[in-house]
């Protein structure tokens, strides 16, 4: 079945372990946890089968992290490292 399921979304308890590993192995904090959670939950929370974040979704999140280093807390190599633990099985 893999990380993202068989309808390539990452799921809410899928993300909840990606993120546990980068606190976990990365040194992410709570609060890099919380940002990324913020950018990402209108796409985790959606209902029925557009749940969870499908890869465009992810890429526009990443992206808008990228360009809006003022609005949140993440390093490039923060960004770099969330992106690469969520695109690892895409």
């Amino acid at each position: 079945m893999g990380f993202f399921g068989n309808n390539d979304r990452i799921s809410h308890h899928e993300l909840k372990k990606a993120l546990y590993h980068l606190k976990g192995k990365e040194g992410f904090s709570d609060h890099h946890l919380r940002q990324i959670k913020e950018t990402f939950r209108g796409d985790i929370d959606e209902d029925g089968s557009g749940s969870g974040i499908s890869k465009e979704e992810l890429k526009k999140g990443i992206h808008w992290l990228k360009e809006h280093p003022g609005q949140h807390h993440l390093s490039t190599d923060h960004i770099e490292k969330l992106e690469s633990a969520l695109r690892h099985h895409l």
